[in-house]
Formats: structure tokens, C-alpha cells, sequence
């Protein structure tokens, strides 16, 4: 009759599923802010790095020329304008290197890793400083193998050596040395410098508290400690400090000790692509492929000072795709960011020809991000070199794909990070 003769309810509790559905919405959220500060600061990489591949490479170019016209006045002219923008592109980085720590976007590769050998190879890079500085560089013990990645330990090594440098007394010393006991491996550096006081000790890992030392015409950005205590923590060691004032400090850097030599020393060999293999003194073909002007000038003055290479450049991918198909080039140095198409599609359509697909090609780009250099190696570029170009480490690089390359012309900066260029 239109009359309701009962009613039946049912209620569901759906306070878990509301819930669960928030979190999958703020996890998606945080995940887009990820992504997208991932992609603003590769982004900002590239804009910075860009002008200062021009700004370090012609003052390097600037300085041969005075160097060898004995251009003194000049000379120390060109000198201030590196060190200058070598303090930038060190700001750079280290900004990039705390921003992808705090995201968790660098990722460690460990294995073991000889600290003596980690020691020998890394000191020579700090050579110039010390002397710069008036500090004696010295070794003890050096024993122990830890389990570590590699380029960040010594990234961690050379930064405490480097502010144990600059922290110094004139005359004074720097003592490197590891050890191993049982499951852990330790590596310390002790400098005679100015030391620390409790509190300073207590607050020494906080980013950009340089405890006014900035005053004192001392370079530094503050960040270096911070990004050191956070790749230890990340290699699941940990990082002590003990100090006196007026008669210096020690770090000591302990890790898990690994029992046996890994590939740390032969990894990056091993995981290059096999060269073709050219008689020794054999003159040696390089195809640029870039559309900054700018750049292709430079890498074309810093290639003709080596003797026995000869080098070709394009401005677009499509152009370099078919000038590597007619002049087989022994190296292609690809960027990434080119006007028609990127760089991975030049290096997919070479790898998609009989005739150019065993072409060794390696990215030159200013987009220095953890993640591109991951992207760039597992596309299949032989390696990936980074922009500023250090003159040394370019042509080092040079020298180890063409070991019969003639002598150069003499550098300035021989000495640099081992990470600007990989």
C-alpha cells in the first residue's frame, strides 16, 4: 500500500579505508615533489654549469697563453678569476650533493675498498693546496679494506684533508693514515691546526656554520662536513672528532671492514665498453656533437693542444648521426641537449647502424645530477664526463682512451676532484 513495513541498515566503519587512501594521496604528493625538485635542481645544474664551462675554460686557455708569454701580471690576474669560479662550481655541487642526500636520490654503491690505495691515489690531488697553504702532507699507516663506495670515500677523504689543509698553522702538518681491526676499518686524518672547542665540536656538522672563519679569507661554503657525516652515515659507518684548541684535531672515519679487495680498483675499466684497439702513436679522430659555440671552441683549443688528434664538431644530432657514419671517428663526445633531438637519440640511431654502432661515445654534458650520470651509462654511453671541463682531468681522460697521444701543453690545474669529471 506504499507504506514501509520495516527498514534494514547497514554501516561499515570506514575510518581504515579513508585513512589509507590519505596516505596513498600524500605519498603521491610527496613523490610529484620529488620528482619535480629532482627536475628543478638538474635543471638549475645545467643552467650554472653551462656559463662556467666558458668562464673556467677560457681563463684555463687564458692562462697558458700568459704562462708561456710570461705574462706574470696577467698570470695572477686569471689566477684570482679560476679560484673564483672554482669557489662556485665547489658551492654548486656541494648544494646538489646535500639536496640529493636529504631526498635520498644518491645512491651508494659499496664494495670493498683498499684504503691505502684509496690514500696514494687521493693525495696527489692535494698537493697544490698544501704547498699553497705552507703544509706538510704526511702518511703513516696504511692497511685495512673497507666496504664503501669508492668515489664518495674518497670525496669524504679529500674534503677532511682539504679543510685540514686550510685550518692550518704555516709550517704545520697533515697526517693521513688507516687502519683495520676485527670487523672495522678506519681511516683518520690529524692536522696541527687550530683545533676546536667543545662547543664548536658539538655543533661542527651543521650546514654553513663556518664559526666565522669566513672573515678570515678562508674559501669554503660550509656544507662540506654536513655532506660528509651524511655519505658515512649512508656507508653505515660513522664519524668521530676530538680536537684541542691551539694544538689541532683528528677525524677518524670507521667503517665495515671488508676481508678482501674488490673491483674498486679495476670497476670503472671493467665496466666501460671494450675499446678498439689502435697501434700505439696511431693519430686519433674525435666528433664533437654540440650546439653551444662556445663549447665546441673550447673543446676544440683544449683537443688541438694534444699532439696526433685531430677533431670534428656538429651543432645538430641529425648532422652528427650522419658525419660519424662518414668519418668513423675513434670518440664521439655527444651532449645531451641539442636543438633537433637529445643526445640519447643520437646514441640510439648510432647504435642502430652496422656502421657506426660500435662507436664509442661517451656524454660531454652540464647536466651533472646523480641520477643523469645513471641515466646516461645504462642508455649505453661508454661514460659520462661533466661540464665545467677541468682541463687536467679531460685531458688525462684523453690520454687513457689514446695512450699514444703527443705531450700537451703545461696546465694549471692539474690537480682537481676526482668527481667534476666521471
Amino acid at each position: 500500500r506504499g507504506q514501509p513495513s520495516r527498514r534494514v541498515g547497514v554501516d561499515w566503519d570506514i575510518t581504515e579505508n579513508k585513512n589509507a587512501a590519505l596516505v596513498q594521496e600524500q605519498a603521491a604528493v610527496a613523490e610529484r615533489g620529488i620528482q619535480a625538485k629532482s627536475q628543478f635542481l638538474s635543471r638549475m645544474s645545467h643552467e650554472l654549469r653551462t656559463p662556467l664551462n666558458a668562464v673556467l675554460g677560457f681563463t684555463q686557455l687564458l692562462q697558458i697563453e700568459a704562462r708561456q708569454a710570461g705574462q706574470e701580471e696577467h698570470l695572477a690576474k686569471l689566477e684570482h678569476i679560476h679560484a673564483a669560479g672554482d669557489h662556485l662550481l665547489s658551492l654548486i655541487n656541494d648544494v646538489l650533493d646535500l639536496s640529493a642526500l636529504e631526498s635520498g636520490e644518491l645512491r651508494l654503491t659499496l664494495r670493498p675498498v683498499e684504503l691505502g690505495q684509496l690514500v696514494h691515489q687521493s693525495l696527489p690531488l692535494l698537493h697544490s693546496l698544501a704547498a699553497q697553504h705552507g703544509v706538510s702532507l704526511e702518511t703513516g699507516r696504511a692497511e685495512g679494506t673497507a666496504q664503501a663506495d669508492p668515489t664518495r670515500l674518497r670525496q669524504v677523504l679529500i674534503n677532511l684533508v682539504s679543510n685540514a689543509i686550510k685550518y692550518n698553522r704555516p709550517g704545520g702538518s697533515v697526517v693521513v693514515e688507516t687502519s683495520a681491526a676485527d670487523a672495522e676499518a678506519s681511516l683518520m686524518v690529524r692536522d696541527t691546526g687550530r683545533g676546536l672547542n667543545s662547543q664548536q665540536i658539538d655543533s661542527l656538522f651543521e650546514p654553513f656554520n663556518r664559526f666565522g672563519v669566513e672573515d678570515e679569507g678562508i674559501e669554503g661554503t660550509g656544507i662540506g662536513l654536513t655532506i660528509v657525516r651524511a655519505l658515512v652515515d649512508g656507508m653505515h659507518g660513522r664519524i668521530e672528532v676530538s680536537s684541542e684548541p691551539g694544538l689541532g684535531t683528528e677525524f677518524t672515519v670507521r667503517l665495515p671492514a671488508a676481508h678482501a679487495a674488490g673491483p674498486s680498483s679495476t670497476a670503472a675499466a671493467a665496466s666501460e665498453k671494450p675499446w678498439r684497439g689502435e697501434p700505439p702513436g696511431r693519430q686519433g679522430t674525435i666528433l664533437y656533437i654540440e650546439d653551444n659555440a662556445v663549447n665546441v671552441l673550447l673543446v676544440e683549443e683544449l683537443v688541438k693542444s694534444v699532439g696526433g688528434l685531430v677533431i670534428a664538431s656538429e651543432l645538430t644530432g641529425a648532422a652528427g648521426v650522419a658525419r660519424a657514419a662518414t668519418l668513423q671517428p675513434d670518440l664521439v663526445l655527444v651532449d645531451l641537449q641539442l636543438p633537433d633531438f637529445d643526445g640519447y637519440e643520437v646514441l640510439r640511431r648510432l647504435q642502430a647502424e652496422p656502421l657506426t654502432r660500435d662507436l664509442p661515445c661517451i656524454a660531454l654534458s652540464a647536466n651533472a645530477m646523480p641520477d643523469d650520470l645513471r641515466r646516461g651509462l645504462a642508455a649505453g654511453f661508454t661514460d659520462y664526463w661533466t661540464k665545467p671541463i677541468d682541463f687536467g682531468v679531460f685531458l688525462a681522460a684523453l690520454k687513457k682512451r689514446f695512450p699514444g697521444i703527443g705531450a700537451t701543453a703545461p696546465l694549471h690545474h692539474e690537480e682537481t676532484s676526482p668527481i667534476s669529471l666521471r
